[in-house]
């Protein structure tokens, strides 16, 4: 197994040197440029194609190029160029940041600045005049119960890292092996001892991000109605639905790393015709007639077009009148077991709009 396991090591040692760098490279478009580099660090060869040099492009699928997957294809410096696309990646999104960057590309089924069929249907407008009430936004007096205890946040984090924590035990009894009997080791018991912690900390992630980061996070939504339910002057029904939402301002919809500007729970109150907030510092009373727009707006975060790197959120954008004009994203925050992808994140919004929908007026 030594002498089959080694040679099979070299082979593999040896492919990844030659060839490994160019097995996966990830496209990155500038405002003036598209560079294709590697991820194998000082192994890869960055390759650059300025924008004002690529006259057209297109986006072809494999049943026209015969290749094995979606495709960028362009001419540069004489050359025909082929940029393969992951099948996660938004075809109408990619196509949409390149022609804003000024070069004509084609897509079939696709036009530029095309209205989204998700956005269209998930938007309200009120008629003129018709927003004409003003919503309430207060303060919580002072001593409220906060939405998290000290308890609930020791919690959650056993919660979130005891699939962490366990590896990182796996991985230290394994170099505490290591260390012990290094000097009898084969090579296969060495190729053993660096891929058990390696592996161990794969399914660590997969636990952490498909069921522990689930398990903290509807933990603290559940010690958090608790401690809404304990509040003075509450408006809300604690024993009807309350849904778990953070609210951002619009300059915090495409980064990286979101600034939250409040999260705790929203209920819809049929009857009073009503939207409830009870937040961490705030609550809020929006009254249905003082709502001027409703709508789910899909916003790309990371590299345009790719799903891969990024990830597309949507927000539920609310406009409506206090003593001046407010506009908040909604964001559904309870996160589910299994993969968090943008169908999860979409379907989050979809319960946030259909709830806030009835009660707003006809057209």
């Amino acid at each position: 197994m030594e002498i089959v396991g080694l040679s099979l090591g070299l082979a593999a040692a040896a492919w990844w040197i030659l060839d490994g760098t160019d097995s996966r490279r990830q496209a990155v478009l500038l405002g003036d440029s598209l560079v294709v580099g590697g991820d194998m660090g000082k192994y890869s060869r960055p390759t650059e194609y300025k924008l004002s040099q690529i006259a057209s492009a297109a986006i072809v699928h494999p049943e026209e190029s015969k290749w094995p997957q979606t495709a960028l294809f362009f001419h540069y410096e004489g050359r025909e160029q082929a940029i393969g696309i992951e099948s996660k990646a938004s075809l109408s999104k990619l196509a949409q940041a390149i022609h804003d960057c000024g070069i004509p590309i084609r897509l079939d089924g696709w036009q530029p600045n095309q209205e989204s069929e998700f956005e269209k249907a998930f938007s309200w407008q009120a008629g003129p005049g018709q927003a004409a009430e003003k919503a309430r936004m207060e303060t919580l007096p002072p001593g409220s119960p906060a939405l998290v205890t000290p308890g609930g946040i020791v919690l959650a984090i056993v919660r979130q890292c005891w699939a962490l924590a366990l590896w990182l035990l796996i991985a230290a009894a394994a170099v505490y092996y290591g260390y012990r009997h290094w000097n009898d080791l084969g090579v296969v018991q060495v190729v053993l001892l660096i891929g058990l912690p390696i592996g161990t900390l794969w399914i660590a992630t997969e636990l952490t991000e498909r069921f522990a980061t689930a398990a903290t996070s509807q933990g603290l939504v559940r010690t958090a109605k608790e401690q809404v339910r304990n509040r003075a002057g509450l408006a809300m029904n604690p024993d009807a639905e309350l849904i778990p939402v953070e609210i951002l301002k619009r300059d915090q919809f495409d980064k990286s790393i979101q600034k939250i500007h409040e999260v705790g729970f929203l209920q819809v109150d049929e009857r009073g015709r009503r939207v409830l907030f009870e937040g961490q510092k705030e609550r809020w009373s929006i009254l249905a007639g003082s709502i001027q727009s409703l709508a789910i707006e899909e916003v790309q975060v990371g590299t345009p077009g790719q799903s891969a790197t990024g990830s597309l959120h949507y927000f539920v954008v609310i406009r409506f009148a206090t003593d001046q004009q407010q506009e908040l994203g909604i964001r559904h925050s309870e996160r589910d077991y299994g993969k968090f992808d943008d169908i999860k994140r979409a379907e989050g919004a979809i319960r946030v709009f259909e709830a806030i929908e009835p009660i707003l007026a006809a057209g």
